[in-house]
Parts: structure tokens; sequence; C-alpha cells
């Protein structure tokens, strides 16, 4: 879409308020993603595949879902120490991954560094731009995100979509919570959540806790699939249960089927994995809910249209052209103070 079509699409939108429509981006995760997929090269020959995806990305999913405020959440500092806390295999898999571009870079640790240096000039772009980033020390972005999305379904917040291909976030969908699941380009809603998870999101992170995550390296019990989940604890489909549904159902069975018994016996392996995948409530002090209302209370869009070419030249990134995202953003500001 042209700068002058975006424009013109914007000023025909009736003004919003600032938070009509939050839309709520998972860094890292669009991050990881955008460095994975691009093999994308500056003029001085080096890698910029996650910044340039990162921001085609942002672009797309702006003009796509038209929100009023764009919030772009971050991973704090020992944002992994909770779960890890509860469970030292959390994520312990991910340190030992294998080089994804074996043709760019020798060694593991020279694409860490390279995937560290393209963060920090992607936050520095953010910084220019009209959106808003979130990131707190010893909180993970998941645990952010939730706890903006929840406040978002009991306050007048008409619209908030996450955007990220984590699973986990499935089970926040409410008639006010959406998810965008880039990986597929398809949104979950009401609407269609159930035909995806089979099950109530409400249920979502019991039955994730049964089945474990191989992405978090949470193990499941053996020889369970949502198929046997479904037929032999069919509330999950048409109830909001627990997990005391799934032990009390399991040891009335225990005489029966082979599957009860591995339950029982891997129950505090379930009980564990709950607690590390669960976001409703979201694992967030009391202490860290302050600072992200305060955040979110305390910001004024801004656009350094300036700052933002002069960085891209420095860094070898002068010929991408930031029109098409500015003219957007701009526009959300403009009909932000409209309706102020």
């Amino acid at each position: 879409m042209s700068v002058n079509n975006i424009l013109k699409k914007l000023k025909e939108t009736p003004p919003r308020k600032l938070n009509d429509h939050i839309m709520l981006v998972d860094g890292m995760n669009t991050l990881i993603r955008s460095f994975s997929l691009l093999k994308a090269m500056n003029p001085t020959g080096t890698h910029v595949g996650g910044l340039v995806g990162f921001l085609r990305s942002l672009g797309f999913i702006t003009r796509t879902f038209d929100p009023t405020r764009v919030i772009i959440v971050w991973d704090g500092k020992g944002g992994s120490g909770n779960r890890q806390n509860i469970d030292p295999n959390y994520k312990a898999q991910r340190a030992t991954s294998r080089i994804t571009h074996w043709g760019l870079y020798d060694t593991k640790e020279e694409e860490t560094e390279a995937l560290i240096g393209q963060l920090f000039r992607v936050q520095d772009y953010l910084d220019c731009l009209p959106v808003h980033q979130v990131g707190i020390e010893k909180l993970e972005a998941d645990d952010i995100m939730a706890w903006i999305a929840k406040k978002a379904s009991v306050s007048n917040v008409k619209k908030c979509t996450i955007v990220s291909s984590d699973k986990d976030f499935l089970q926040l969908v409410d008639d006010t919570v959406e998810i965008y699941a880039p990986v597929k380009k398809k949104s979950f809603t009401t609407a269609n959540i159930k035909e995806e998870l089979k099950v109530l999101p409400e249920n979502y992170n019991v039955v994730k806790a049964l089945l474990g995550d191989n992405s978090d390296n949470l193990q499941g019990v053996k020889g369970l699939g949502i198929k046997t989940l479904i037929s032999e604890f069919p509330k999950l489909t048409s109830e909001i249960t627990d997990l005391n549904y799934i032990f009390d159902t399991a040891e009335e069975k225990l005489d029966g089927k082979k599957i009860f018994a591995k339950i029982i016996h891997s129950w505090d392996r379930v009980e564990t994995n709950y607690k590390v995948m669960n976001l409703t409530p979201p694992s967030i002090s009391v202490q860290g809910r302050r600072k992200v209302n305060y955040a979110l209370d305390n910001f004024e869009f801004e656009l350094n249209a300036t700052e933002l070419k002069r960085a891209s030249v420095e860094h070898g990134f002068g010929s991408y052209d930031w029109s098409e995202l500015m003219a957007m953003l701009r526009g959300i500001v403009e009909k932000n103070k409209e309706a102020a």
C-alpha cells in the first residue's frame, strides 16, 4: 500500500482513544523468527535479517490490524529466573541450539553476538518511532503481555491483539483478546479458538501441563495425546476445569487403561508444568505490576525521523524505505490526538 493510500485510509477512520485497540508485539519472538528466516545483507556485507524482518513485520501488522497503540514487549534481564526456580529444565536446551545460518557464521557464539547486535539496533530504531517499548528486569515478556492483556479485558479497552508465535498466549483468548500467529498468518479469537485447540482456551494450560512443551524443554506424560485427553476428559471441551478434575478422573479410572496410571505417576511433573506455563494470572509481582502500569501511563508518542535516518546510515542500513511504516504510525498518533 502506498503512503498516500495509507494516509487517506487513516483520515477516513473516525477518531479513537489511545487504548481502544492495543497491539502487543512479542519483541524477541519476532526478532528471532526474522533473524532465522532472512539472510538479508546490508551494503557492507553484514547480515541484517533480524532487523529487516522485524521492521517489515511491524509494518505489516500495523497496517493489517490498524491499532491505536503499539507496544513492543521484551524479556527483562533475568526474566526466566522465576520459572527456572520452579523447573531448572525450563528453556535449558536453547543455550546449546545449533547455528541457524551456517554460511554466515562460523560458531554459535558468533551468531549469538550478531543477534544481540541486531536486537540493540532494533531497539534504537523503535526509540525513534511512536511505539512503546516495555521490558522490566526479572520479568519475561510473556508475563508482561499477559498482565496488560488481562488488564485490557476488564477495562474500557475494546480490543487487544497479541502478536506472537508462542502458543502459550492462546490461553488468554477472550472477547477482548485475540492472538495473531505470524507463522500461520492467522488470528485466533473466541470464534475459532476451540477449533484450533480442541478445548476451551481456559483449559489450554491444563492440556499443555499434561502434554508438555518441547519448545520450553518441558516433558509431558508419555503416551498421552490430545485425542486421548478429549476422549477421557470430555469436560475440557465444554466446561472450565482445573488439574483437580484431571487427577480425580484419572484416580477413579486407575484400574482401566494404563494411561491413567501414567498420569498419576507423572503428577509432580504435570503440576510443575502447569505452574511454569500458566499465564492466568500472570506471574508478576505487585511491584512488577506497578512498573508496567507506570510505564504505560507515562508514555508520550514521538516520531524522530531525523535520528531514524541518521542511525540507518550509521548502521549501513540507509537504503531502507521507512516512509510506509512512519506514515502508518504517524497517522495513529494524529488520530489519538483528535480523540483526546
